[in-house]
């Protein structure tokens, strides 16, 4: 037993150069192909990255415009203004009173419809 490892040694110790040759090839083979493989990947990555970029630019270069018509909200604060102008003055006529509270409701119930159809209209 000991004669048949010492002639596998022997053989080992003369074929070394072969098999170091071997295993420097394969090693480095092994190197280069991991490399390429991270390097493909890596390169596919960062051109997918651009391209969703590039596409969310374009998407959101489109900019959308809404329009409100403001003017119904404008003529109800105007009325309320003068209605509370009217209340610190101490006017005490209860007419005068009566018809302003009377407009401020309309303006209001105006200026109400007036937004419901603005906000639809912006809605669409």
């Amino acid at each position: 037993m000991s004669q048949e490892k010492v002639d596998l040694y022997k053989e080992e110790k003369k074929n070394r150069k072969k098999l170091m040759r071997r295993e420097k090839i394969r090693t480095r083979l092994t190197v280069v192909a991991v490399v390429a493989i991270f390097g493909i990947l890596i390169g596919w990555f960062s051109w997918a990255v651009y391209n969703n970029v590039k596409n969310n630019q374009a998407t959101t270069a489109k900019a959308t415009t809404t329009e409100l018509d403001l003017s119904a909200i404008e003529s109800y604060t105007t009325a309320l203004n003068s209605y509370v102008t009217e209340q610190k003055t101490g006017s005490d006529s209860t007419s005068a009173d009566a018809s302003s509270a009377t407009a401020s409701d309309s303006s209001a119930a105006s200026a109400s419809s007036d937004a419901s159809v603005s906000s639809a209209s912006a809605a669409q």
